[in-house]
């Protein structure tokens, strides 16, 4: 669970940062981010029931 706890904190400073930059994502841009964070929790919980069996 601490792997997705820095997950989600890696993830908001790149919104505080995008935020104050005033940068905006596209809806395709912010489609495709989200499949890769979907992307990196499904691999972390594959390792972590991986090393539970």
């Amino acid at each position: 669970m601490m792997i997705l706890e820095l997950l989600d904190k890696t993830n908001e400073k790149s919104a505080e940062n995008r935020e104050r930059q005033g940068v905006r994502l596209t809806a395709r841009e912010m489609r495709a981010r989200q499949r890769e964070q979907r992307r990196a929790e499904d691999a972390l919980m594959e390792i972590a029931w991986s090393r539970l069996c």
